[in-house]
């Protein structure tokens, strides 16, 4: 016996099958999911424009929230922990990233709630509006 014949031989027009990343799940398919991430930061940044909800595929009450303002700020809080919490789905799938991110999400956004709170942004914001109006 030789060598060559107890090893086989991958030619170069044999197909490798693709390495998956380790500790996930080959079975699971997230090609066409959103991110966690991304999504948290449009609920938190930018919600009060419904920005999250036509990342997720909601276009109708992203329509809705553009136009009420987020619920005149109700509603996109709402979406804020709806989406912390895990609650907030592409389709019927799961953020892609939740469960490694959730808990710097909550973190992040209690700190940000904090600052802003120091910063007393709220009163700067209701100045704002009292001058548009």
């Amino acid at each position: 016996m030789s060598a060559t014949t107890e090893i086989p031989a991958i030619s170069p027009a044999t197909p490798l099958p693709p390495l998956a990343p380790v500790g996930t799940d080959e079975s699971a398919d997230d090609s066409g999911n959103r991110s966690f991430v991304l999504t948290w930061l449009l609920s938190l940044l930018f919600g009060f424009l419904g920005l999250d909800r036509f990342y997720t595929g909601r276009y109708s009450t992203g329509v809705l929230k553009a136009l009420s303002l987020g619920g005149l700020g109700i509603w996109w809080i709402i979406d804020l922990v709806i989406v912390l919490a895990g609650g907030l789905r592409y389709g019927r799938a799961p953020l892609r990233g939740f469960d490694h991110s959730k808990e710097i999400a909550w973190i992040a956004t209690g700190l940000t709630i904090i600052v802003a709170y120091s910063l007393q942004l709220d009163a700067l914001v209701g100045s704002l509006f009292a001058g548009l109006l």
